[in-house]
């Protein structure tokens, strides 16, 4: 016997399949096994798998993961990113295996056999000693598909993927590479697309028009890669990935939480099997061969593959072709396996072919090439033109053989990724190990500040309204990844408007890449240096109604080197924070009645100044007549971020004299208080205690005015003086009251009997009764009465 080997396959025996753990697995014994087992040498059994499963790691865990992305992201925020954008989708990747694990093909193939020990099956009785080997079926070709999750553009299902054996529009065949476009680039889309049914008919990315939120993701856009051409063993992984929009991923998350996976995976697999002993007999005649093929000629006399094997079928039925196919009938099931090879037609025609290419057809020389096949069952093209020989050939076509024969038998398989939900419920912890959340807005960050001036710019002409401030200017510093401070700056003036604002932005780096950072430092924070720069203060002679003082020209609102360290977004240099103090409007709390009353009112800021530690320079504001409504407004501006707003002020009150009689003042105590805004000044009385200086009218009655007479008694003496302590208010001429009182605190008499006395009255406000005289009586002295009655331009009249 010649040296015999395992030659493959042959499915025509039948399969057996067997289980264990979850996996089935199919068996073929190999053609030879009966020869094989003759000849001493064990038997083969070839094993298929059955189902598409997630591979696993060698710790068991499964190759699978699912990244949930989410996101609103902003030109604010983000780096990259133009106006708003919301996004949100999710990642998905896995690796699939048709083989079981080790342990579980041991398991599988032990049970084989068990079932085929001993028996005398020809194709997979187990007869000898030697123990059989396990191998593969040998798969010469693997189409995998991939579920599509999105719909079709009119809201359709897509339609299943066509077998590879299928003619593609394009006019390719399975498995060969892409072709090219006009431009020579591959068509990557289309061969994408094509295997999932989807017709590219519009873009995948969401039209606004559609209502959609602005994305860069459709909510069901789908887009999964790795289907194609697979491995051709079933050890090996195929891997898949893909980006999904946000329902697909809903879905997917949902489904792998709830019993099966909602990815399907298909491989569509071509093995080479092999036939039993098969006797092929083939007779007919030339002549009558030829006269129907050349009454159905083409123009030009050229047929097309199909064709030629449309008009055999129709020979082989009219009977100008005899085919006679015989099976050897000890074979087990023999009658079954005679109608699976009649129904093969494809081996009969090949043999006439290769007779047909010789004889009656004058292509170039065929080449039988099984493995490429796209329509014919060994290998005949579709698409081959063979034309007919003009010369007729006169003769009888008779065929006769006996082989083995092979040939390519489809194999699909698919599978739903079950068992990642067993292991997720089992232990809820494994779940982060397969899916988790990303978050995109806390992707790509930037450090954002936004800057905003507050202040009262001044008016160019008058400067005293608004702030004295020339402009304003801040810097914004981050460090780089050596941990040196790099800066970015901007200057406010009073001609970029009251809208006016400054942003700048740095993208966010990690603490880890940063070396050196500067002391407190975070990812999030920044350095932030802010001054104030005034102008020159109008003196006080521009408004007597405005004091300005500024008592540092420059001012640092963060001092210091690298400023002040800040996490905040919006950001403010404000005029106010250079420690001011702003009063206004300033008014008194009396109505000065007519030009000789003057009333001064001295401010000043408590405590020291920060640049010299000095006092704070005081200010003075002057009301009159004329004036007194007219508000006054003090500000001042320190430079002392500390500072606060207290301060003092002191009233000074005057009343003017005239030629001959000399006028009055007095000052009241300082009085402290606090808080900026207005203020109404508390002016006090000649007679307040609490007075620190006051100077009386002077005295115009002299010993020679006193009166001569006085009546019999105790008499009391008009001294030279100024007015009593208890004068009342009006008797100063400022308003209160319209009583006055005496010199002596006597009051006047009321009797309707008392002789009415005329009265004098100086400018001054002060008048005597009865009159003084010069002449004095022997016996008696008149008692004299001074009062203040107010002040009068009226002269007294004459006695």
């Amino acid at each position: 016997m010649a040296d015999i080997s395992a030659a493959g396959p042959i499915f025509a025996a039948g399969f057996v399949p067997f289980s264990a753990s979850g996996w089935e697995l199919l068996f073929l014994p190999d053609i030879h096994n009966d020869e094989l087992q003759r000849a001493g040498k064990p038997p083969v059994y070839h094993w298929l798998p059955n189902t598409v499963r997630l591979a696993t790691k060698e710790n068991g865990d499964f190759k699978f993961s699912f990244l949930h992305f989410e996101g609103v992201r902003s030109g604010d925020t983000n780096v990259g990113v133009t106006g708003d954008n919301e996004v949100a989708g999710g990642l998905l990747g896995f690796s699939t295996t048709a083989a079981p694990p080790a342990q579980v093909l041991d398991a599988i193939q032990q049970q084989l056999l068990n079932a085929f020990r001993g028996k005398d099956d020809k194709y997979w009785g187990w007869r000898t000693p030697v123990a059989p080997q396990f191998r593969p079926a040998p798969i010469v070709a693997n189409h995998t598909v991939i579920t599509n999750l999105s719909p079709n553009p009119d809201g359709s299902v897509p339609a299943p993927s066509p077998a590879p054996s299928a003619t593609l529009a394009a006019g390719g065949t399975p498995g060969a590479p892409p072709k090219e476009l006009g431009n020579g680039r591959p068509r990557t889309i289309e061969r994408i697309l094509a295997p999932l049914g989807i017709e590219r008919t519009m873009p995948r990315t969401v039209p606004l028009s559609r209502g959609y939120r602005d994305s860069n993701l459709d909510q069901w856009y789908c887009n999964l890669q790795g289907q194609g051409d697979g491995s051709v063993t079933p050890f090996a992984e195929n891997a898949y990935s893909g980006l999904v929009g946000s329902l697909p991923a809903a879905l997917i998350w949902s489904s792998f939480h709830s019993g099966t996976g909602g990815i399907s995976v298909w491989q569509k697999m071509k093995m080479r099997v092999w036939s039993p002993a098969v006797h092929i007999r083939i007779r007919g005649d030339w002549d009558r061969i030829q006269t129907h093929l050349s009454a159905a000629a083409h123009a030009g006399g050229l047929f097309w593959s199909a064709d030629v094997q449309a008009q055999f079928n129709y020979m082989r039925q009219s009977g100008d072709i005899e085919v006679v196919v015989e099976v050897d009938t000890s074979l087990p099931n023999a009658d079954k396996l005679q109608e699976s090879i009649d129904k093969r037609s494809d081996l009969v025609f090949q043999k006439f072919m290769e007779a047909a290419q010789k004889v009656i057809f004058d292509p170039p020389p065929f080449q039988e090439k099984p493995a490429e096949a796209s329509g014919g069952f060994l290998g005949f093209g579709g698409g081959g033109a063979l034309k007919l020989r003009v010369d007729m050939t006169h003769l009888q076509l008779n065929y006769e053989e006996t082989r083995e024969m092979a040939y390519l038998q489809d194999y699909p398989i698919s599978g739903q990724m079950e068992g990642l939900y067993d292991v997720i419920k089992n232990d809820p912890s494994q779940e982060k190990k397969y899916f988790t959340t990303l978050y995109l807005a806390d992707w790509e960050r930037k450090v954002t500040r936004i800057v905003k001036p507050i202040v009262n710019w001044a008016d160019p002409a008058k400067k005293w309204v608004g702030e004295p401030v020339a402009f304003m200017s801040v810097q914004v510093g981050y460090p780089n990844t050596q941990g040196t401070l790099e800066w970015d700056g901007h200057l406010f003036q009073s001609a970029d408007g009251p809208s006016a604002s400054w942003n700048t932005a740095i993208e966010m780096k990690a603490a880890g890449d940063v070396s050196n950072a500067p002391q407190g430092w975070t990812p999030d924070k920044t350095f932030i240096k802010r001054q104030i720069h005034f102008t020159e203060p109008p003196s006080a002679l521009e408004n007597p109604f405005a004091r300005i003082q500024v008592e540092e020209e420059v001012v640092d609102l963060d001092p210091g080197d690298d400023g002040r360290l800040v996490s905040d977004i919006n950001l403010e240099v404000r005029a106010d924070d250079a420690g001011t103090l702003s009063l206004g409007p300033i008014t008194l709390d009396v109505d000065l009645e007519n030009a000789k009353q003057i009333v001064e009112v001295t401010f000043q800021a408590l405590g020291k100044r920060k640049s010299d530690n000095k006092e704070h320079e005081p200010v003075k504001f002057s009301w009159n007549f004329e004036d007194q409504a007219q508000p006054r407004n003090w500000m001042l501006f320190t430079g002392d971020r500390d500072f606060e707003a207290r301060y003092q002020y002191q009233v000074h009150v005057i009343v003017k004299g005239g030629l001959f009689t000399k006028g009055m003042e007095w000052t009241g105590p300082w009085t402290q208080t606090v808080a900026s805004g207005p203020i109404m000044v508390s002016v006090p009385t000649a007679d307040d205690p609490a007075n620190v200086d006051k100077r009386e009218v002077p005295p115009f009655i002299t010993e020679s005015m006193l009166p001569t007479l006085a009546p019999t008694g105790t008499t009391k003496k008009i001294t030279a003086g100024g007015p009593p302590a208890t004068t009342s208010r009006a008797g100063y001429g400022l308003p209160g009251s319209t009583k006055s009182r005496d010199y002596t605190g006597t009051p006047p008499s009321t009797s309707s009997k008392q002789e009415t006395k005329p009265v004098y009255r100086d400018a001054s406000g002060w008048s005597i009764t009865p009159p003084p005289t010069r002449s004095r009586g022997a016996d008696r002295e008149e008692q004299a009465v001074a009062v203040f009655s107010g002040f009068s331009t009226t002269p007294p009249r004459e006695k």
